[in-house]
């Protein structure tokens, strides 16, 4: 959990599909995992129990809802007009993020713990100064030897790119906690992924101890992707990935199909891609997710 790179594919976690957990933490091509949802949910510490067969595997713990709340509003997305949710900045979670600490220690599970994940903040409201004090907590006071991963949308690294009404631009300052950092974008590859990876160097102070990370589009995004395009960016990632000073890894988006009444995107995941009998059976994107998973294991 140090220097190496890593690789993992969002959604794949025991809350998702308990079987696929299995056969994906038992795989040699994934070695970490994100979990999500509550840790007194019954599926959180089943993530750890059942990988104590693989010590080598590690897992990052989504901890967005230790520090905020957002009113319930439509995922904002690229080309619609939209303001940033009211977001509670809640006054006890140091509180709450030392319940979350304890918690796994006392099981056992804290030594397989990577580090800790938000996702886009800043498109859900939280602010430079939140963004700060929250990260600050978890690497000065709950869990200094920790990792702090944030993936940023545009609107938080890029804003001249896209952004929305009331998303604050990260700084370098409000990001000096964070140890690993992304942004994703799911359009056709082009040198405007590689402009924006150079905003979100700038924006965090062009630092060289940060790790970065690539987020490749491994699904059918929106009903219009073909395998193609997921290749191509799986591919071109890769190499912007290993072209870096202090590569983190891919976390490929996504393995899970959400249901159209939580995202009603026609967003569809590898679970039913790489079934032979969907209609759309992408098994050279899942060949190849494979092959690079394997080879950015062995750091080759």
């Amino acid at each position: 959990m140090g220097n190496e790179m890593l690789f993992g594919i969002y959604h794949t976690d025991c809350r998702k599909n308990v079987e696929r957990f299995k056969q994906l933490v038992s795989s040699d091509f994934i070695n970490t995992f994100l979990i999500e949802g509550d840790m007194d949910d019954e599926y959180f510490s089943m993530n750890f129990e059942l990988s104590k067969e693989y010590p080598e595997k590690n897992f990052w713990i989504s901890v967005g809802n230790l520090g905020f709340y957002h009113e319930k509003i439509k995922v904002a997305d690229v080309g619609e007009e939209a303001h940033v949710p009211k977001t509670c900045f809640y006054e006890d979670f140091e509180d709450r993020v030392d319940k979350l600490i304890g918690f796994l220690k006392e099981k056992g599970y804290y030594d397989r713990v990577c580090g800790f994940y938000m996702d886009e903040p800043m498109l859900w409201g939280v602010t430079n100064e939140q963004l700060k004090t929250f990260t600050k907590y978890f690497r000065t006071v709950a869990a200094p030897e920790k990792r702090f991963f944030v993936c940023f949308s545009l609107a938080g690294v890029a804003p001249e790119f896209w952004t929305i009404q009331g998303a604050e631009a990260v700084t370098p300052d409000s990001s000096q906690y964070l140890t690993d950092i992304a942004f994703d974008m799911y359009h056709k590859w082009s040198d405007v992924y590689f402009e924006i990876y150079k905003k979100m160097m700038e924006r965090t102070g062009n630092r060289t101890d940060i790790k970065v990370w690539f987020i490749p589009c491994t699904m059918d995004y929106r009903g219009n992707k073909t395998e193609e395009h997921c290749l191509e960016h799986l591919e071109n990632c890769y190499k912007l990935l290993i072209s870096t000073e202090n590569p983190g890894g891919l976390m490929c988006y996504t393995y899970h199909t959400f249901p159209s009444e939580e995202e009603d995107f026609e967003n569809v995941g590898l679970d039913k891609l790489t079934d032979s009998q969907y209609k759309k059976y992408w098994n050279r994107l899942y060949e190849r997710i494979q092959q690079i998973g394997r080879e950015i294991i062995a750091g080759r």
